[in-house]
């Protein structure tokens, strides 16, 4: 009878394990991740049998690839969502033995209604890992040779499948597009993560949708402005800069932008990005009599296909970076050759103004001009102060944008764009007072600050509390210059000298976005709902409606940086939405 018993059993191992191999075979093509500088522990791996394990994560954890992410799975999990939310969590894939072929299939999510959001509103997104720091790197660490490394996980990938080596771990980024017109109600949809020779793998998620609606992106009070790279995109797709194709690329990382509701363009007067003099946006002509004129059909187009995505709310033109290098190109007429000549503010005052002369000029006649601001990077405040004037002596109504790295009496007077460093603490009585005269105040994360941040080795979580942050100040929004300034090896390898990885992009060629985005535009996201809940509050005007917005100002109340060493991002952000959600439940 024990010998049936046995025969039994391998018969329906046979029939289950050809089963699993009857998937179709998926041919993909990918790159490799570098080396793992981690030894992994094989004993701790051993420990986790044989077979592809799955459990829902924590979305504030980055997981190391040779580390056993846990002990005990997890596989339920409940979210709550507003309609029109773009709602991300983490799941974690993890085996001690190689598998092929890992993919992921989803359900519907079907309410206790019979109401049905499709499955294709879930992207489920393979985490992929990047050469990076271990932790802050300051100015002074040039060496990448004997900083401490390590693979960290970013990257969010859409393959079709991927292959798992040994005693790896594999994160999964899953985000569900809630549509504005879903109702309201529980949905359960599952996970199936299929291999081969692996028994497939479940999980089960309960959404909860409730009767509040967050406003599309491009209507979001919260002011994203993001400095993409033309110059990157080029050259990573090795097309022509400013071609056709260039720009039918360029839309892609376009729309990504989108989901963080940038609504402003970028465009620069002079030679921005790197190795850029032959193909500079605004093509400048140094005639015989040695007058300044532009070209500015590049400029224009560049402008077109933002619009044509329907970003078209502002136009920043960078004027002058005083802490950079600033260079002109121009064609000689005399001597018929290309000519760079590197700027400077003082000494070059009287070409200066001949440029921003026709700058203005064309945004006039173009109608771009109400809607246009010049852009003046940080700087020593008497260069900076020299910089406004010569712009005001052009034109006196050109609006301004200026980044102030030192506080000075009167710099930002008559400003119109203020942006700040995040370390500028105190300052909320005047964040309110310009935003009261519709004047705009943004914010920036720099390279050189230890937290918060948005380089790898940050905690995920710190990006989203960037948008609890601005709200507790004041603040209108958040200025990012480096989108996807791209090193050579931008898929591998993000280490820097003098800089943690990752301060120089956020987002990956092939518009691939990242964890850091993802949380970002999370933190933007709790931005709006605190707006339209303590709005919808102040209009109920009871007692217990008075009661919630206490609790909310009382939250906010925390989101100051000095406090993060004592308590973390995480924490702070999770009490928030916390709130968030038993004022909407109730």
């Amino acid at each position: 009878m024990k010998f049936y018993s046995i025969a039994y059993l391998m018969l329906v191992i046979v029939i289950l394990t050809s089963c699993y191999n009857q998937r179709e075979n998926i041919n993909y093509t990918t790159f490799s991740e570098p080396q793992n500088p981690e030894q992994a522990n094989s004993g701790a791996w051993e420990a986790t049998g044989r077979g592809l394990h799955l459990s829902f994560g924590s979305k504030d954890v980055k997981y190391r690839k040779a580390e056993v992410p846990m002990v005990s799975v997890n596989k339920d999990q409940e979210f709550i969502a507003w309609k029109g939310e773009r709602l991300s969590f983490q799941a974690v894939l993890w085996s001690s033995f190689d598998v092929k072929q890992v993919e992921c299939e989803w359900s519907h999510l079907v309410s206790q209604n019979g109401d049905t959001i499709k499955k294709h509103l879930i992207e489920t997104n393979f985490v992929r890992y990047i050469m990076s720091d271990d932790g802050y790197v300051n100015d002074e660490s040039d060496n990448m040779a004997w900083r401490d490394s390590c693979l960290m996980p970013d990257m969010l990938d859409n393959l079709p499948c991927i292959d798992m080596e040994a005693q790896t771990v594999r994160p999964l980024w899953v985000t569900v597009l809630v549509p504005e017109d879903a109702k309201e109600g529980t949905y359960r949809t599952s996970l199936k993560v299929f291999s081969k020779d692996n028994p497939p793998q479940e999980l089960r998620v309960r959404l909860k949708v409730v009767d509040r609606t967050l406003p599309r992106p491009e209507y979001w009070r919260f002011q994203t402005n993001m400095s993409i790279n033309p110059v990157s995109i080029a050259m990573w797709h090795n097309v022509p800069l400013w071609s056709e194709k260039h720009h039918e690329i360029a839309r892609h990382y376009i729309e990504l932008m989108k989901l963080s509701g940038q609504t402003v363009v970028n465009v620069s007067i002079f030679n921005q990005y790197n190795n850029s003099n032959q193909d500079a946006m605004i093509r400048w002509t140094k005639t015989k009599n040695g007058q300044m004129k532009a070209d500015f059909s590049r400029f224009d187009e560049w402008i077109k296909a933002f619009d044509d995505e329907g970003i078209n709310g502002q136009i920043d033109c960078f004027a002058f970076d005083p802490q950079g290098k600033n260079e002109l190109s121009y064609y000689d007429e005399k001597s018929r050759e290309l000519q760079v000549k590197l700027l400077n503010a003082y000494d070059d005052k009287e070409l200066l103004i001949r440029c921003y002369t026709q700058v203005v000029q064309h945004l006039r006649s173009a109608e771009l001009f109400e809607k246009s601001v010049f852009v003046i990077g940080g700087g020593e405040s008497e260069v900076v102060k020299h910089l406004k004037q010569v712009i005001y002596q052009v034109d006196a109504e050109q609006k301004l944008e200026l980044l102030a790295q030192e506080w000075s009496s009167g710099l930002m007077e008559n400003v119109f764009a203020a942006n700040v460093p995040s370390q500028f603490s105190n300052l909320k009585e005047w964040f309110k007072m310009r935003h009261q005269q519709g004047l705009e105040t943004s914010f920036q994360v720099e390279a050189k600050d230890l937290y918060p941040n948005l380089c790898l080795s940050s905690p995920s979580a710190e990006a989203s509390w960037l948008g609890w942050y601005a709200l507790s100040q004041g603040i209108d929004g958040i200025h990012i210059e480096n989108y996807n300034n791209w090193g050579d090896k931008p898929l591998t390898e993000a280490r820097l000298k003098n800089k943690s990885s990752g301060s120089n992009f956020l987002i990956y060629p092939q518009a691939r976005s990242s964890i850091r985005y993802e949380r970002l535009i999370e933190g933007i996201q709790d931005f709006e709902k605190l707006l339209v809940l303590k709005e919808s509050l102040q209009t109920k005007g009871d007692e217990l409606s008075r009661m919630d917005i206490a609790l909310i100002d009382e939250v906010l109340s925390d989101f100051v940086i000095d406090r993060i060493p004592r308590e973390s991002a995480a924490q702070m952000v999770n009490n928030g939405q916390k709130l968030i959600n038993e004022i909407v439940l109730k």
